[in-house]
């Protein structure tokens, strides 16, 4: 434990957890986020002092050891250190009076030392109509809820208000096209336009998990516009951007556009930030099985594929549409289960693809704007051979709501699998560009492309980023990749586990293939892969 350093402050001990836990909180504030010289400054004698090494913070050593500077630094000749110390005490100052007035822990750098003091920070009382004096509440919804807090203007004059409360309108409203994660309307944020509540309050006023803040700044040449995204029961900002741009009145509207364009690809979505962070932080307490927890248990299923999570997602998607029949989306998920099941597998219900197709049109006659009612619909065409039928889908689905990354990757993989080649490599680029964040079937659109293409190299590279358990295509692909590039020492491992786990799958393979592949071709070249590998396996349809 460690004890303040202060006179005047209450003795009160604290952990070495609560001092870092502390110290990430303004690290991660935007006000820090902006200044790599002052997050490394502070980010140094905190340590240092932690570590019990206050002797030795002198400017020499924070110059050299915090700001970059060369040996032979010279503190007589050079003030760099002591003018950086009273910004970063200014901008502590800042952080305290405004976002992090009700943090419990103050850290302080008080003038004529370099050694940090841990006090008890003083929480003001309310004094608005906002409750900001109380604790945050838990709270409960059936689905993951996001508010967009009003951009602050810092612009000198106040002038470009428009643009910046074009921010808040705009990401709520595209936010809103996306059916995984539910939005609180706008006006309902205004009231905390020019309030300064703790944004743990502000989550807990709005019933909302996440809350999306952001600024807008310009000099004379330039705008600048800041956003982030803080999870509100802890308070913690855990993702941020900066964007930059050349100052052009006429041009602010696409400026605008495209900022938004790129902040909903990167954090909305099923396979994005938002979604991924959420399972993350709260996969260990997730219990029950409402609406809520069987999207979360279908995400993490697509993340990290076996039997046994797939029995969890399976049975938690079926109890949620007990207790709730007209869950679109869960019936679209379900109808995804079915069919996965089905092609690699799994237990599933006797007739899949039939059961799959109706689930997935009742999804859409229950609501016709849901997307993954839509992507579902065009994956039973695919298992139904329906080609035409299934790109008509896919390609609606997207236009539901393009910046859906996980859509657009999921379209993509879709195009893979009915021969679409360059349409599917177009998407599933884009996919990973806006997010790295996706699930393995993604890699397998891309190893379909260039396994097809004859680019074995490549094809190579996307089998060896597939990651799964009990899915007999990570060694499939990366035994017949290898085979196609005469790399036969190498394939022993995967031939092993194909023979050993998977020899009902090889018995039958053409047949397992030609369930989702409509491709001949590629069918006949990964059973000819197969066979340079010296597996025995089942050419049958």
């Amino acid at each position: 434990m460690l004890s303040k350093q202060s006179e005047n402050c209450s003795v009160t001990d604290y952990s070495r957890k609560e001092i870092i836990e502390e110290l990430n909180h303004i690290l991660s504030s935007p006000l820090f986020s902006r200044s790599v010289v002052l997050t490394n400054f502070l980010k140094f004698i905190v340590e240092e002092t932690l570590n019990g090494k206050t002797e030795g913070l002198k400017e020499y050593t924070i110059a050299v050891n915090a700001l970059g500077k060369p040996s032979d630094f010279n503190p007589q000749i050079d003030a760099i250190v002591r003018i950086h110390a009273g910004r970063l005490r200014r901008l502590l100052k800042e952080y305290y009076d405004d976002l992090g007035k009700f943090d419990t822990i103050k850290i302080e750098v008080v003038k004529g030392t370099y050694v940090p003091i841990f006090r008890t920070n003083f929480i003001p009382e309310k004094k608005s109509d906002v409750s900001i004096g109380k604790m945050p509440n838990q709270f409960s919804r059936a689905k993951l809820t996001l508010a967009v807090l009003p951009f602050r203007n810092l612009c000198p004059n106040g002038e470009y208000q428009f643009f910046a409360d074009g921010f808040g309108e705009e990401l709520t409203r595209t936010f809103s096209n996306f059916q995984d994660i539910a939005v609180v309307a706008h006006h309902s944020t205004r009231i905390y336009a020019s309030n300064h509540a703790d944004v743990r309050i502000i989550g807990s006023d709005l019933g909302v998990h996440y809350l999306i803040t952001g600024s807008v700044k310009r000099s004379s040449t330039a705008i600048r516009i800041n956003v982030a995204l803080i999870e509100t029961m802890k308070g913690m900002q855990v993702w941020s951007e900066t964007y930059n741009h050349e100052l052009n009145i006429d041009n602010l509207i696409d400026i605008q556009d495209q900022i938004i364009s790129n902040v909903c690809s990167i954090l909305g979505g099923y396979y994005g930030f938002i979604i991924h962070e959420n399972w993350k932080t709260h996969r260990k307490t997730i219990l029950s099985v409402d609406s809520f927890d069987a999207a979360l248990w279908n995400y993490y299923l697509h993340m990290n594929f076996s039997l046994e999570t797939y029995m969890q997602t399976r049975l938690a998607l079926e109890e949620a549409l007990k207790i709730n029949p007209n869950y679109a989306t869960g019936l679209a998920m379900l109808s995804e289960l079915y069919l996965d099941a089905y092609s690699l597998g799994f237990p599933t219900v006797t007739e899949p693809v039939k059961e799959a197709y109706e689930l997935a049109k009742k999804a859409v006659k229950m609501d016709p704007q849901c997307q993954h009612a839509y992507q579902q619909l065009g994956w039973a065409n695919i298992y139904m051979k329906r080609k035409e039928e299934a790109i008509k889908a896919l390609e609606y689905c997207l236009s539901l709501n393009p910046s859906s990354v996980s859509t657009i990757g999921t379209v993509g993989f879709g195009m893979a699998c009915v021969g679409e080649y360059d349409r599917a490599l177009e998407l599933l680029l884009q996919s990973l560009d806006l997010n790295p964040h996706c699930p393995w079937w993604f890699y397998l659109g891309f190893f379909f492309v260039y396994y097809h293409n004859g680019d074995y190299v490549k094809a190579l590279d996307y089998a060896n980023k597939i990651e799964t358990m009990d899915v007999f295509y990570e060694p499939l692909s990366k035994a017949i990749a290898k085979a196609q590039l005469g790399l036969l020492p190498e394939i022993g491992e995967d031939v092993n586990i194909l023979t050993d786990k998977y020899s009902d799958i090889l018995a039958n393979l053409k047949a397992a293939l030609s369930t989702t592949l409509y491709d001949t071709d590629l069918v006949e070249k990964i059973i000819e892969g197969c066979k340079k590998a010296g597996l025995i396996v089942g050419e049958k349809n």
